[in-house]
């Protein structure tokens, strides 16, 4: 047998070094889990409670895709020749199949799948979809940065108003004075007007903006609310494991469908204040499962739409 390229090479020892760390990680947290416990949890787990879960995961969805068609209109917009813009059923599918690949594939992966969907779809070219898949991660990055740094650090109530206040304001003070920012250092300088045309056109707007938080905020809720009942945890604790989990599932060395990073970091954020035992571990293994089942299960109904001739095919017929 010839052996691997180098790069391929590289590619199975990441690979493998992610699955080691993530199935080691997982294998530690659950040395200790009593199982009964977690099944009694889930048998006193009133239906409705898992079915607003569903339904609070579907509203995320939602958000994510009418970002999407805002992030695309303009693009669109701008030259008739593009064709016509993707509309919301069009994001929600290409949403729904991205997320699948991103839950399933190791080391982020899936992530290609977005600018791939892009170009067969709607003939976006490559650099524009890596572009605004830059973009939007950038956003969830902020406004997870923003959330971990309101809520994760163990203040008290009074402290913890008072920064609120003053991150609040922060984000005002941006998005009041960034486009006159903006405009200045254009003026000032070209390579800021290159950046803006590149980054910035069609997409940095405010209403963006509200549907990344809105999408992070019912998501983290309905997560929290579903970890507090599957482990011994308040709801501060459980929306503090909730978001340590999601930053935890943006690392860059993941296993298959993050297993075990995602519950080391719904672990150690319940730890900020003590919280954290073996049984939370076990919840935030269910809690996981179950985001997993939701996200390929949505992606399934979705198939139609995937099998559906793509954009450039239309074009060439």
């Amino acid at each position: 047998m010839p052996p691997l390229p180098d790069a391929a090479r590289r590619r199975w020892t990441r690979l493998l070094l992610a699955s080691a760390l993530g199935l080691g990680l997982l294998a530690w947290l659950l040395r200790q889990v009593d199982t009964a416990p977690l099944l009694a949890a889930f048998s006193a787990t009133p239906p409705w409670l898992w079915g607003l879960a569903v339904a609070g995961l579907w509203a995320s969805y939602a958000l994510r895709a009418e970002r999407l068609r805002r992030e695309w209109a303009a693009w669109f917009a701008a030259d008739a020749a593009r064709g016509r813009a993707p509309g919301f059923v069009d994001c929600l599918g290409l949403f729904l199949t991205h997320n699948a690949a991103i839950v399933v594939l190791p080391l982020r992966a899936g992530e290609a799948g977005y600018p791939w969907l892009m170009q067969r779809r709607f003939g976006v070219p490559l650099a524009d979809s890596l572009r605004s898949l830059l973009w939007l991660r950038l956003q969830d990055a902020a406004v997870l940065a923003t959330l971990a740094a309101l809520w994760l650090p163990p203040f008290t109530p009074a402290a913890r108003a008072g920064w609120a206040a003053a991150l609040v304001t922060a984000w005002l003070v941006a998005a009041l004075l960034g486009p006159r920012v903006m405009s200045m250092a254009v003026a000032r300088w070209p390579a800021a007007g290159r950046f803006q045309a590149a980054w910035l056109t069609h997409r940095n707007d405010r209403v963006g903006w509200g549907l990344c938080a809105a999408n992070w905020g019912v998501k983290l809720a309905v997560l929290a609310l579903l970890l507090q009942a599957l482990a011994p945890l308040d709801l501060a604790a459980g929306l503090r494991g909730a978001l340590g989990g999601e930053l935890a599932s943006v690392l860059p060395l993941q296993g298959p469908a993050g297993l075990g990073t995602y519950e080391a970091g719904v672990w150690a954020a319940t730890r900020v204040d003590g919280g954290a035992t073996a049984q939370v571990a076990a919840g935030a293994l269910a809690l996981h499962a179950f985001s997993l089942a939701v996200a390929l299960l949505s992606a399934a109904m979705i198939l139609p739409w995937a099998r559906r001739p793509d954009a450039m095919l239309e074009k060439t017929r």
